[in-house]
């Protein structure tokens, strides 16, 4: 009986209930897509390295692929590392020139080094850059390659 003579009194403290539960949940929700959506900004922003010795244009396209639809990123910086004296090949560049060109969503930067190939530089270029070692690439090493890839601390192999 008591709750028939009082029901309008205790529906609408369920209505004060449910509303402030329910803010609470919008509060939760609000908050928890600001920071899903600067994670998502922060990914798209994780530059990847791709570690190339002139690779012609087919592997290059590869690696462009890759990038564009398996990773968040939309930044890729190819390096080369060249020996003392080297130059890079003009046909390189031209290559890579007209795939940034064919994908005009990924941002590519060309860095050549002068040294020598390793785990050594890749560790150096991981803190300059403050890049994790796991973003960065190679493609599948020759023969002559005198490292396995578990040397190079989580270079990823693109093959």
């Amino acid at each position: 009986i008591y709750l028939m003579l009082h029901r309008n009194a205790l529906l609408r403290y369920a209505i004060v209930v449910l509303d402030s539960l329910m803010l609470g949940v919008r509060r939760l929700s609000v908050i928890g897509r600001r920071l899903l959506t600067t994670g998502l900004h922060r990914l798209s922003q994780q530059e990847f390295v791709y570690f190339t010795k002139g690779d012609d244009i087919a592997v290059l396209n590869k690696v462009m692929m890759y990038v564009e639809e398996n990773e968040m990123t939309r930044r890729l910086k190819v390096v080369t590392v060249l020996k003392a004296g080297e130059s890079l090949p003009e046909a390189f560049r031209h290559d890579l020139a007209v795939l940034d060109r064919a994908y005009p969503d990924l941002a590519v930067e060309l860095v050549t080094l002068e040294g020598t190939f390793g785990p050594a530089l890749i560790q150096e270029l991981s803190r300059r850059w403050k890049i994790p070692t796991n973003f960065m690439f190679i493609a599948s090493p020759g023969d002559h390659f005198p490292y396995r890839i578990a040397d190079l601390g989580g270079v990823r192999l693109i093959i």
